[in-house]
């Protein structure tokens, strides 16, 4: 009930937790104690007014939804020391899964949710070899943020996620990602929100969750972001809390990439392969053997591909191969993970 009504007012609830010595004194407390406390305003009318209404039903729900939830408050040890030195830091969290996450070597992975084809690629590229060297953290959003997870469990290694909403199965956002969030606590990973169970996603979550993400992470990747886009709150968050801020160069007719491309104009670290965060963080990366060609055919793709993604009616023209016969080399590639296709019948060299 507390956090129901203070979660989104950080110094406030801190004040409550630093007042009380007993938690349960909360709910009987006078309110001449909360203004004592600096505690005033239309929150504590609206907290004093229901508290003896909704405690049962509080009660209720957290014993028959929320099981699995647990709660790490500011005062305790386990709590990130990176994200108790920010400003207005959250007093408690609602946590699922695996706390140790917390003090590994993590990275976050962030950008536009109205992800492109190229940010598909960069994201499959990426984060594959990233997550065998750091804990992943994003916001299991639509676009690069869900895909970041996706990958690294799909990798089996684990990740941590921050909601803009409740963490209980029927407050998770996206719907669309309630299965991915499973899977990320079969894998071992992190689920914590601030926003407590039962509440979904408010337009100003996302800033409060963002600040979250960028106080957790050493790094921060951005892969694709427009100009106006929260993934450039998550950066400025970043810098403002110390973390490295490794950006993905893109086009420059792109509306999606000028908010990175800006980043990188102002100091980012540009990013083009895995090699470069890790050698940044002074981590060897393992060699992977090149695949090489089991033909005349596959060599003659490869070298083309060797200058850039193609068409495959382009590629069919430099190689000269029957688009048959190409869409046959290609498939075999694809399966040795050699090229991929982007989209559009248009390929690359992985």
């Amino acid at each position: 009930m507390l956090s129901r009504c203070f979660y989104y007012k950080p110094s406030e609830l801190r004040k409550i937790l630093e007042g009380f010595k007993n938690l349960k004194d909360v709910m009987a407390a006078p309110r001449p104690f909360f203004l004592s406390l600096g505690i005033r305003g239309k929150t504590l009318v609206d907290f004093l007014e229901n508290r003896n209404k909704n405690i049962s039903l509080c009660k209720k729900g957290i014993e028959e939804d929320y099981k699995n939830i647990k709660i790490i408050t500011i005062f305790d040890k386990e709590y990130p020391k990176n994200l108790k030195n920010i400003y207005d830091p959250p007093p408690i969290l609602f946590y699922r899964g695996n706390l140790e996450c917390l003090n590994e070597k993590s990275l976050a992975v962030v950008g536009s949710r109205k992800i492109t084809d190229y940010g598909k690629y960069v994201c499959e590229m990426l984060v594959p070899e990233l997550c065998r060297h750091f804990i992943i953290v994003s916001g299991l959003a639509y676009g690069v943020d869900g895909l970041a997870h996706e990958i690294t469990v799909k990798n089996n290694q684990k990740t941590v996620a921050v909601l803009g909403s409740g963490i209980d199965e029927a407050s998770i956002y996206p719907k669309t990602n309630i299965n991915l969030a499973k899977r990320i606590l079969d894998c071992g990973g992190l689920i914590l929100s601030e926003v407590p169970p039962g509440i979904g996603p408010q337009k100003f979550h996302f800033p409060m969750r963002n600040r979250i993400i960028s106080a957790l992470a050493e790094g921060i990747l951005i892969i694709e972001g427009g100009k106006k886009s929260g993934t450039l709150i998550t950066a400025k968050l970043g810098l403002e809390s110390g973390a490295d801020i490794f950006a993905v160069p893109g086009s420059i007719f792109s509306p999606n990439s000028e908010g990175v491309n800006d980043l990188i104009k102002c100091g980012a670290h540009p990013i083009t392969k895995p090699g470069d965060i890790l050698e940044f963080y002074g981590i060897s990366a393992e060699n992977k053997k090149p695949y090489e060609p089991k033909n005349e055919r596959e060599k003659i793709i490869l070298e083309v591909l060797s200058g850039g993604e193609k068409h495959i009616n382009e590629l069919a023209e430099i190689s000269g191969t029957e688009v048959t016969d190409l869409m046959d080399a290609l498939t075999d590639l694809e399966i040795e993970c050699a090229v991929k296709n982007i989209g559009g019948q248009r390929f690359v060299k992985i």
